[in-house]
């Protein structure tokens, strides 16, 4: 029997093997799951809650509103005090530029103050050095000829804070966004028609099953525990399980590129053809197993960093997650042989049955859990 065909009965035995082991010892399973649509995002608020944006927010206290393109609660200033943006402020005013002498006034000062009264009323005007001007309103000084100023207002009194001479600081409340509710149900209720995610506003998943995002995941057998998308029969089998997941990759990758090797052989021309499709297909399962392990396991992607900065000093590394021109033999042996550095850089052996474990359901069914 030649070479590449012995594998190939070794690997399909190994598999066979091992799964039969595996079922027998009822020691991990793949969790069932369905998809539960693309989720949604909350249009609704709870009670007592706005939203700004796609966020909710609670309302503002009485005497605080929510400026136009912020999130935070300011003081809305009292009457009669000016909007200074982040200060409410008790402001000057000017009374004008007064009423001056004219000659038909002679030697007195009755002509100004008439002209004043006759605008401002009766006893409301007052002379300031030789220019008649309307009076304070109550409440305000003259400061020199021409400004009112007011008294200085009580900050705390007011409701405000901190005072700078005319100023009071305005109190602000941080808004902390929140998720907003789905429209349909409760959003954290178990069994209600919509469910948040995220979020997002999910279908609710069916009794026994987690929504994780789009997905509904079945849950663990009784007295497993969560191991990913897995589940198995205690701590320490889920990380044996899923160290033997990353090494079955590296099993993959050593095959590939040692089967490559091999039908790289001068002059071997069409009689290969055959060999060269096999290995093609191999190699499509190396990248769909090498990604889900990189997926699943960030150690792994860290540790493809560091191979891959010590290769390109080299310059003999191809980046595995582009190879993008792998189509002959030599090129799939080496990329493969890169992957297996990556994975299994201490010689550790597995194979690729380590993801031939059943579904959680037909554990279940047949009676994992007794």
């Amino acid at each position: 029997m030649k070479w590449a065909e012995s594998i190939g009965f070794i690997l399909v035995s190994l598999i066979l093997t091992t799964s039969s082991s595996l079922a027998q010892q009822h020691e991990f399973c793949w969790k069932d799951s369905y998809g539960r649509g693309v989720g949604t995002v909350p249009t609704a608020c709870a009670p007592g809650q706005e939203m700004v944006g796609l966020l909710c927010y609670d309302k503002c206290p009485d005497g605080m509103q929510r400026p136009a393109g912020t999130v935070d609660c300011h003081s809305v200033c009292p009457p009669g005090m000016r909007d200074d943006g982040l200060f409410c402020r008790r402001a000057e005013y000017g009374r004008g530029t007064g009423y001056a002498w004219q000659f038909r006034d002679g030697f007195s000062s009755d002509g100004m103050i008439s002209r004043c009264e006759s605008d401002n009323g009766k006893n409301h005007c007052e002379m300031s050095g030789a220019i008649a001007y309307p009076k304070c309103r109550p409440g305000y000084s003259a400061v020199g000829c021409c400004i009112c100023r007011p008294s200085v207002p009580d900050c705390g009194k007011l409701g405000l804070g901190g005072q700078l001479d005319l100023s009071c600081a305005k109190k602000i409340e941080i808004g902390t966004p929140k998720f907003g509710v789905c429209s349909s149900g409760s959003s954290d209720s178990p069994g209600s028609a919509e469910q948040r995610d995220a979020g997002l506003c999910y279908k609710s998943c069916q009794l026994g099953y987690t929504g994780v995002g789009p997905v509904c995941w079945k849950d663990a057998p009784s007295g497993w525990v969560n191991c990913g998308m897995g589940a198995a029969r205690d701590s320490r089998t889920c990380a044996e399980i899923v160290f033997g997941q990353v090494a079955a990759v590296g099993q993959l990758a050593l095959t590939a590129a040692t089967l490559g090797s091999s039908l790289a052989v001068p002059g071997a021309g069409a009689a290969n053809a055959g060999k060269l499709a096999e290995l093609k297909e191999l190699y499509k399962k190396l990248e769909a197993a090498y990604k889900t392990a990189k997926d699943n396991f960030p150690a792994l992607a860290a540790a493809e960093k560091t191979v891959e900065a010590g290769l390109t000093a080299k310059n003999q590394y191809t980046a595995v997650s582009t190879a993008l021109n792998v189509t002959t033999a030599e090129d799939i042996a080496r990329v493969s042989a890169q992957i297996a550095q990556i994975v299994d850089t201490s010689g550790v052996s597995s194979t690729i049955a380590n993801f031939t474990y059943p579904k959680c359901s037909k554990y279940t069914e047949l009676g994992a859990n007794n």
